[in-house]
């Protein structure tokens, strides 16, 4: 979920005000073949390595806290990207809070967070280009659509998203949760009529349960909303000074583009449909 509070400016990720402390233990990709040859030429925090902090939040990016396996759609761009840089994995989860920190030092190459691209976050990380997009969805069982269409109803959103300011002002009253799952059982108890939400999140985590007759809508534009209605490009962010690292993510992610593995990636995490491929 998209986040817009100064503590955690990466956006898009949906539990980034509500992590506590996160463990060290890491997962590392296999060795790396010695005969292979790197696509690009720069500096990664540890030789022959990738560095990834994970913020988990499915379908983005997840560490499972038993195995250490990394998965998710940000996992997937990563480890194709690795295979061509002839790069080894290693992946740990970070406190959200302390995110951004750990890439301005240097001790991360990538955060794995479904990371929205703003002007703001690009003053102080470097952004790629685009792996996908992200868009407001509103869940619940009457296809609702409109900001207009949650006058008068109970609304959930996760605390600290961006989508708290412009629907605390449209609608007034609103009520906070730490992550999207829980919103989605209040709804399905009833306890609240909609929820708003990121498109991944929403149409993953339904896809993945037994929700009954709750659907995802993405939302309509409004005058009493405006930007909601935004489509967001999402990223992992690296080190601002590490342009040489920037060019080749960039080179690298057209590349997967062109050859389909975008695509690939997206079918895997229930999330084929064109404005998460291409924002259109």
């Amino acid at each position: 979920m998209p986040c817009s509070s100064s503590a955690a400016v990466l956006g898009a990720f949906a539990l980034v005000l509500s992590l506590g402390a996160c463990g060290s233990d890491d997962s590392s990709a296999d060795t790396v073949d010695p005969d292979c040859q790197p696509a690009h030429d720069f500096q990664t925090a540890k030789e022959g390595v990738l560095t990834i902090g994970v913020v988990t939040s499915a379908p983005y990016s997840t560490l499972d806290p038993i195995s250490k396996e990394w998965t998710g759609m940000d996992a997937e761009w990563a480890k194709a990207i690795a295979e061509k840089e002839c790069l080894r994995i290693e992946a740990s989860e970070v406190p959200g809070q302390d995110a951004i920190q750990k890439i301005q030092d240097g001790q991360i190459d990538l955060l794995s967070a479904g990371a929205f691209i703003t002007p703001e976050r690009g003053e102080v990380v470097g952004q790629t280009d685009p792996l996908y997009y992200q868009f407001t969805t509103i869940v619940s069982n009457d296809g609702l659509a409109t900001v207009e269409d949650l006058e008068g109803k109970s609304v959930g959103v996760v605390g600290g998203s961006l989508y708290v300011d412009p629907l605390r002002k449209a609608l007034g009253d609103i009520k906070e949760y730490p992550t999207t799952q829980e919103i989605l059982a209040d709804l399905q108890s009833g306890r609240i009529d909609a929820g708003v939400t990121a498109s991944g999140e929403a149409f993953y985590q339904l896809d993945q349960g037994d929700y009954g007759d709750l659907e995802a809508v993405r939302i309509e534009e409004s005058p009493k909303a405006d930007t909601l209605a935004d489509v967001y490009g999402t990223n992992m962010p690296y080190p601002k000074d590490n342009t040489a690292f920037g060019d080749a993510l960039n080179a690298d992610i057209a590349e997967l583009r062109e050859d389909g593995t975008a695509q690939e990636i997206l079918v895997n995490w229930s999330q084929d449909d064109d404005t998460t491929l291409n924002g259109s």
